[in-house]
């Protein structure tokens, strides 16, 4: 048995190894994607913050547009402003309109605007023009090409920005125009619309202050940043004309983190759970196949021993009938080897009996005659029946009964084979102590037959298994003592069919004790 274990062994470490391979491709696989998935995500909230800055960029210069509009529709310089106001009504965002012809003139239109801080504000505006004037030489370049760029030229004040752009040659006495915009107000309601347009609930969109990390508006409701959740630095984008500002979109309920970590997790559980089966599986084949492999040596052990049973008192039934045959001995040796032949031929049908027995247990073709038996009537006769048989082996039996019992209901014949089998194992296995007690007794609702040997005993480990078919405990010299291992296999299909139990108590070196339970025959109503 054991080579072939071998191999079946080797041969399940190899198929489980393929599930590892499986899991450990599995897991690298989900790695990728998680990262693929990632770069998904993150690609797509920077396509939305890009948008984002498109639309703010876009918006401002289309401001422009209105504003030089403004500016064309008169001729005279004294006129030119009159729509100047109409204008800045329309955006509120917009503070200041700030004028210069470059060289000399320069103005500052607004509403609610005193002179005193219009003038403060004209001259702020001239020392920026004076102080950058490469770059306005470019904004005017790309204005003669066709394209108007909108410029921010002071990044200091991070409440009010001037943004600069060139006006078109046909604009009477001014070539160079400044939007002073109020940034809170303009990312709250110029830019809020489109950021819950765009977040459809899918995403949080917030726009912060950066220096001091307060919150100008979210698509999620007011609140401060801690109660917004929080974005990876891949997911943060300044603002390109709003300097000091910043952008930060999140998933509604979670980050990507959270999508990616849950989604690893519920993979992993997943690729756990069908390891676990397909061990248990493998683990479940295994144990049948051994389990199936040590049936088989059993049965071959069972067919060894059985044969050398039968082989015996054939052998000695054989050995003297041949020499009654020839006559050559005198009449009391015929008596004894008579007797020798009828003992052989009683044993040999014993043996022959629980073999039939089991077979039709096992075909479930056994069929018990059930009638009202004294349990210690029955007791009384088997080992009445048994007395000279333990006396020749050297056993004494003590019989403790117990007067008081009910009648049970039962096949005879079974439950005689059952205590016999008891009887016969406590014999086999006791080695110098050869002292048996027999004990009937209740317990509740059961009337029980106890058997107590003083033999070699059973460890525990192998106790739940002595009852399995050619099963035989590996203990002391049990090896050296023939047996079926069919004996207490009958037995517990005996107490199955009576609705009963069995029970041992044993210990190596201490002897057993076997007790059959059979419930107690019910009194007719």
């Amino acid at each position: 048995m054991r080579n072939p274990l071998k191999r079946i062994i080797a041969v399940f470490i190899l198929i489980a190894l393929l599930p590892v391979g499986f899991i450990l491709f599995e897991l690298n696989a989900l790695t990728e994607n998680e990262k693929i998935v990632r770069e998904i995500y993150e690609n797509q909230l920077d396509a939305i913050l890009y948008s984002i800055n498109q639309y703010s960029d876009d918006v401002i210069g289309s401001w422009g547009n209105r504003f030089n509009i403004a500016l064309m529709e008169e001729r005279k310089v004294a006129d030119s402003v009159k729509g100047i106001p109409a204008v800045l009504n329309q955006f509120v965002a917009v503070r200041n309109l700030y004028c210069t012809d470059i060289d000399k003139t320069s103005k500052v239109f607004g509403l609610n605007t005193n002179e005193a801080e219009a003038e403060t504000s004209r001259q702020w505006l001239d020392s920026l023009v004076m102080h950058n004037q490469e770059r306005i030489q470019q904004l005017i370049a790309y204005e003669a090409a066709g394209f108007r760029k909108m410029e921010l030229m002071d990044t200091v004040n991070t409440t009010r920005v001037p943004v600069f752009f060139v006006l078109s040659e046909g604009t009477p006495t001014y070539r160079l125009a400044a939007m002073i915009i109020d940034l809170p107000e303009f990312i709250e309601h110029t830019l809020g619309p489109k950021l819950q347009a765009i977040a459809q609930d899918k995403f949080i969109i917030s726009a912060f202050r950066r220096d001091t990390n307060e919150l100008i508006y979210s698509s999620h409701g007011s609140g401060t940043p801690g109660n917004l959740p929080e974005g990876d630095e891949s997911q943060k984008k300044s603002f390109w004309l709003l300097p000091g500002y910043y952008l930060s979109i999140s998933l509604t309920g979670a980050t990507i983190d959270d999508l990616v970590h849950d989604r690893m997790v519920t993979s992993l559980i997943i690729l756990g759970l069908l390891a676990t089966i397909l061990a248990l599986g493998i683990w479940f084949l295994y144990r049948n196949i051994r389990r199936e492999m040590a049936l088989a040596q059993a049965k071959s052990e069972f067919v060894s021993n059985v044969s050398h049973e039968i082989r015996t008192p054939l052998s000695l039934i054989s050995m003297y009938a041949e020499t009654l045959e020839m006559n050559r001995v005198s009449e009391e040796k015929k008596s004894e080897y008579q007797s020798v032949i009828a003992k052989e031929a009683a044993r040999l049908s014993g043996i022959v009996n629980r073999i039939l027995n089991f077979s039709q247990i096992q075909a479930n073709k056994k069929k018990y005659e059930a009638k009202p038996l004294n349990l210690n009537e029955l007791v009384d006769e088997v080992l009445k029946t048994y007395f000279f048989h333990l006396r020749d082996k050297g056993f004494s039996c003590e019989l403790i009964k117990d007067n008081e019992l009910k009648m049970i209901s039962g096949d005879r014949n079974a439950i005689v084979e059952a205590f016999i089998n008891l009887i016969d194992n406590a014999m086999k296995y006791s080695q110098d102590n050869k002292n048996i007690l027999v004990k009937t007794g209740r317990d509740g609702n059961f009337n029980y037959v106890e058997v107590k040997d003083e033999g070699i005993g059973i460890a525990k480990k192998y106790q739940h298994e002595i009852f399995e078919q050619f099963y035989r405990a590996p203990t002391g010299d049990i090896h050296n003592t023939k047996g079926s291992g069919l004996g207490l296999t009958l037995v517990k299909k005996t107490m199955e069919a009576h609705h009963g139990k069995i029970k041992v108590e044993s210990s190596p070196g201490k002897g057993s004790t076997f007790r059959l339970y059979f419930p107690i025959k019910k009194d007719p109503l």
